[in-house]
């Protein structure tokens, strides 16, 4: 008995972290708190974002996977992420999670409205490492949007002037 409630408190601890770590992402990301961000992540970062950007997907540093979210982010007047119905499966030292994913991109324009929404599911890859659960991978799926697309553009365009 005492083995199968030790993997149950494993498994709910692992569950739990997974959920926090997630809850972290959105928090960090619309606090703009890059240097904390990077740290959720493992060193390399699948990043597969094609049906919003098209491309191809790419593994890439933490340091750069959390440079496009600041290079992308950063000049907005506000964002705002929704992470939600969270489905994890556990194996091991790795994991997966799906869940909704509703972003808020605001930016005052001249060009359009101010506010570019767009909703989709998030596709997690999980590690445990030495320091707890880390974002191995990451895929973004596009479902909808609505308002002014160009907003990110606007926002980038006006930090480099």
């Amino acid at each position: 008995m005492t083995t199968s409630t030790s993997a149950a408190t494993t498994e709910v601890g692992d569950r739990l972290a997974i959920l926090d770590l997630i809850g972290r992402l959105a928090l960090l990301l619309d606090a703009r708190d890059w240097d904390t961000l990077e740290q959720l992540f493992t060193d390399t970062v699948y990043n597969d974002r094609t049906s919003l950007t098209g491309g191809e997907p790419v593994s890439v540093s933490a340091a750069e996977f959390v440079d496009g979210w600041r290079q992308t982010l950063q000049n907005l007047n506000a964002v705002h992420h929704l992470i939600t119905s969270h489905v994890i499966n556990l194996d091991g030292d790795t994991a997966t999670c799906g869940a909704n994913m509703q972003g808020t991109h605001v930016f005052a324009n001249a060009s359009g409205g101010p506010v570019w929404t767009v909703g989709g599911r998030h596709d997690y890859q999980l590690k445990r490492t030495p320091d707890g659960w880390r974002i191995a991978g990451l895929t973004f799926t596009i479902q909808w949007a609505t308002g002014n697309e160009n907003v990110i553009a606007h926002a980038m365009a006006a930090g480099k002037s």
